[in-house]
């Protein structure tokens, strides 16, 4: 299956570059001197259909990780964005939502 948000790569890229963008939620995790981030792309903003919650590694010069998206749910990358930060705290990194 085609992906959906593949036309909108650059616009995640600028995203996790600067988070203040306004169509995205996002938090840095740090632990040590590693950094991660998770980022919410709602290409379609202000509506929350469709999403996609990005995992990156810029320490690791990767490209973005997908954990998940949704085109029927509304607020499901939301909880699964904040599920996924519980976790990495809960595994001693310090997370912090990126000002809009």
């Amino acid at each position: 299956m085609k992906d959906l948000f593949q036309p909108y790569w650059g616009a995640v890229l600028t995203i996790l570059i600067t988070p203040s963008v306004g169509i995205a939620d996002s938090w840095a995790c740090h632990y040590g001197d590693l950094t991660r981030n998770v980022v919410i792309f709602y290409p379609n903003a202000p509506a929350q259909l469709p999403c996609k919650v990005y995992y990156t590694k810029p320490d690791e010069n990767l490209m973005p990780r997908t954990l998940w998206r949704a085109t029927a749910e509304e607020n499901y990358c939301k909880r699964k964005a904040d599920e996924f930060v519980v976790k990495l705290e809960s595994w001693g990194w310090k997370c912090s939502i990126d000002a809009e």
